[in-house]
C-alpha cells in the first residue's frame, strides 16, 4: 500500500512540474469541440494553443463530465478548468476569455415569449448538474429544477416535451439545438451574464499570472478578436462590451 501510495504522490508531482499542461472542461461550442474524450478545436481551444505556444509550453485538455471536472482540478490531478467563472477553491486572472450569457429555451410554438422571475415560480426547469450558475440564478428558489447530464441532454427531453422550459446560454443552444433538429426560441430578456476565464488550481496560481499577462498582450494585439472572428461574427471586443452587466446587445 505505502509503495502504491508513493508512486501516486510521484505522479502527482511529476504532472504540477511538466511543462504539458493539463486542462478540463466539457463540450461547449463554439469554445470547446470534443472528439473520443479529447477537447480538439473551439474558440477556447485555439485561445491556449496560442497562449502556451508563447508561453512555451504544450497542453492537453480532456472532456470530462463538470463535476468529475472540478472534482480534478481541485484536488490537482489537472491544472485547469476550461470557461469557468472565478470561483473558489480556484483562482483566475483579470482577462477573462468567454462570456457565458443565459436565457430560457422553450419549444418555437410555446405561448409566452417574455421571461420574468414571477413567471418562472414554480415552473420545472431544465438544467445541466454541477455548472456554476451565477449567483443570482443559484438563489432563485421559486422554480424546480430537473439536472441533465449535458445541455444536448436536456434539449432532447425539453423536444421530448418533458420540460417545458430550459436554462441554457446564447452561443452553444442554437448550434445544439440545430444539431439534434428541434426548433427553438429564447424568452427575453437574459436572465442572467458573467464572464468566464481558464481557472486554475491554487496551487498553480505562478501559471495562472503568466498565463494572464500572455492573453493581456493577445488582447491588446488583436489575436482574441481574431480567434472569435474564426468561429462567430462577433470579435472578442464585441462579446466583451455585450457582457458589460447590462446585457445591452444582447435582446
Amino acid at each position: 500500500m505505502k509503495t502504491l501510495l508513493t508512486l501516486l504522490l510521484m505522479a502527482c508531482a511529476g504532472a504540477a512540474t511538466s511543462d504539458t499542461v493539463r486542462l478540463c472542461g466539457v463540450e461547449w461550442p463554439p469554445f470547446t469541440y470534443a472528439e473520443n474524450g479529447n477537447i480538439e478545436s473551439g474558440i477556447s481551444f485555439r485561445i491556449y494553443q496560442e497562449a502556451f505556444r508563447r508561453l512555451g509550453m504544450s497542453f492537453e485538455a480532456h472532456a470530462l463530465p463538470w463535476p468529475r471536472c472540478l472534482r480534478l482540478v481541485e484536488l490537482g490531478h489537472y491544472d485547469a478548468v476550461i470557461d469557468n467563472a472565478d470561483l473558489e477553491p480556484f483562482v483566475a486572472g483579470s482577462h477573462p476569455t468567454a462570456s457565458y450569457p443565459l436565457a430560457i429555451y422553450v419549444l418555437a410554438d410555446f405561448p409566452v415569449d417574455d421571461f420574468s422571475w414571477d413567471f418562472m415560480r414554480r415552473k420545472r426547469i431544465g438544467m445541466v448538474r454541477g455548472y456554476d450558475y451565477t449567483p443570482t440564478i443559484a438563489a432563485f428558489e421559486g422554480w424546480r429544477p430537473r439536472y441533465f447530464t449535458t445541455d444536448e441532454q436536456m434539449l432532447r427531453v425539453l423536444q421530448a416535451g418533458r420540460i417545458d422550459y430550459a436554462l441554457g446560454d446564447l452561443y452553444s443552444v442554437p448550434i445544439l439545438s440545430e444539431r439534434i433538429g428541434i426548433e427553438i426560441k429564447r424568452l427575453r430578456p437574459l436572465v442572467d451574464s458573467t464572464n468566464l476565464y481558464l481557472v486554475f488550481n491554487a496551487d498553480r496560481a505562478d501559471l495562472m499570472r503568466r498565463y494572464d499577462a500572455v492573453i493581456g498582450q493577445m488582447i491588446e494585439d488583436g489575436t482574441l478578436d481574431a480567434i472569435y472572428l474564426e468561429f462567430m461574427p462577433l470579435t472578442y471586443s464585441d462579446v466583451m462590451r455585450l457582457n458589460d452587466g447590462t446585457h445591452a446587445g444582447f435582446d
